[in-house]
């Protein structure tokens, strides 16, 4: 039985939205773009939602936004997809890179020192994995400092931390609609969330060039709208996250009941992951790879190499031990939820083979 790691989605449903789009709408600016905010901003619980072109234009944005720029600093962890620093430095910015916890692969937010914490102007929780962080130690430490926060919750659409929806808890939450994630625009498109209306103009005019009015700029801006057509189809995506999230979960019990030892990442005591990624955490991680391609069962590693220890960041000369440990350890199981129950069993199978 062949399982590959993700399979993209592209239903009849998705491309009637498209093609109506196509047909009665502006390809820039169209109803469905406006439409698709109002409802990702019900949706999350908060006032405003801004589309924009990707996840990382939707972090960079928030930082530019908020007056993030030369000189400051913001603190966000090591074990993320690089986008979460290179927003940092893409605002002009200097990352402060904290290490993880390594139960679940969160910030640890105590892992950065008091004087960095101090001096810094910002910090970006990741919600990795769908998972949301220890939100509340990093909303003590943003208060005791004064300083905003923006939600690196790219993974994590539909997400709950005490009953509250991710990216409505900070000042500013950011949403990838990447392919996948799990919720999708058909290419690249990204969201901000926030109940501040002025930070939402900021964002909705740097998307737009900087653009004041029709005739007038006045800001640095990028153009990084998000078209007609993704909205459109991000639009019949939303309606069904709800019901594709629950199969996520049902499929992480699946993979809990039947794994000779639950080695899946726990979920945050405080909160309700959506399970974007299954992880797994094992010393023999690489022999269970190699155990699943041997039989046409894909798998994945988010992320082998933390972010400090990429090319571009090791000036920095960043040590964090804990997020050096766990990357070596991690792997990501099958997810997306058009999975059948038999598929999870045989992949279950052969996991047990080498963990039994």
């Amino acid at each position: 039985m062949k399982i590959p790691f993700f399979v993209q989605e592209f239903t009849s449903e998705m491309e009637e939205a498209a093609i109506h789009a196509l047909r009665n709408e502006s390809f820039v600016g169209g109803e469905s773009v406006s439409k698709f905010e109002e409802e990702f901003a019900a949706y999350a619980g908060t006032k405003y939602a801004v589309s924009v072109s990707s996840g990382n234009s939707a972090l960079q944005i928030s930082l530019m936004s908020l007056g993030i720029s030369n000189d400051s600093k913001v603190i966000t962890p090591t074990n993320s997809f690089i986008a979460s620093a290179n927003c940092i430095r893409m605002a002009n910015a200097r990352p402060i890179l904290a290490d993880i916890d390594l139960r679940d692969g969160g910030i640890d937010i105590s892992s950065v020192a008091s004087v960095d914490a101090q001096t810094a102007n910002a910090v970006i929780p990741v919600h990795i994995y769908g998972n949301p962080c220890d939100f509340d130690s990093v909303k003590e430490i943003a208060e005791n400092e004064n300083f905003p926060i923006v939600e690196d919750a790219c993974q994590a659409h539909g997400a709950t931390y005490n009953g509250k929806k991710v990216g409505s808890l900070g000042d500013v939450g950011c949403f990838s609609f990447y392919p996948t994630k799990n919720m999708t625009v058909a290419g690249d498109g990204g969201m901000t969330t926030t109940d501040n209306e002025e930070i939402a103009l900021k964002i909705k005019s740097i998307r737009d060039n900087g653009r004041k009015t029709k005739t007038e700029f006045d800001k640095l801006g990028f153009t990084m709208r998000l078209n007609t057509v993704n909205a459109a189809i991000g639009r019949v995506q939303l309606k069904h996250l709800d019901e594709k999230n629950t199969r996520r979960r049902e499929i992480v019990s699946i993979y809990r009941k039947n794994l000779a030892n639950d080695c899946i990442l726990p979920e945050n005591e405080n909160g309700k992951s959506v399970y974007h990624q299954i992880v797994i955490k094992h010393e023999k991680r690489d022999q269970i790879r190699q155990e699943l391609t041997d039989n046409d069962i894909g798998s994945a590693i988010y992320y082998e190499t933390p972010i400090h220890l990429q090319p571009i960041y090791q000036k920095y000369g960043y040590k964090l031990p804990n997020s050096e440990k766990f990357s070596k350890e991690i792997m990501s199981l099958p997810s997306y939820p058009s999975l059948t129950d038999d598929q999870l069993l045989v992949t279950c199978e052969h996991v047990n083979k080498i963990i039994s």
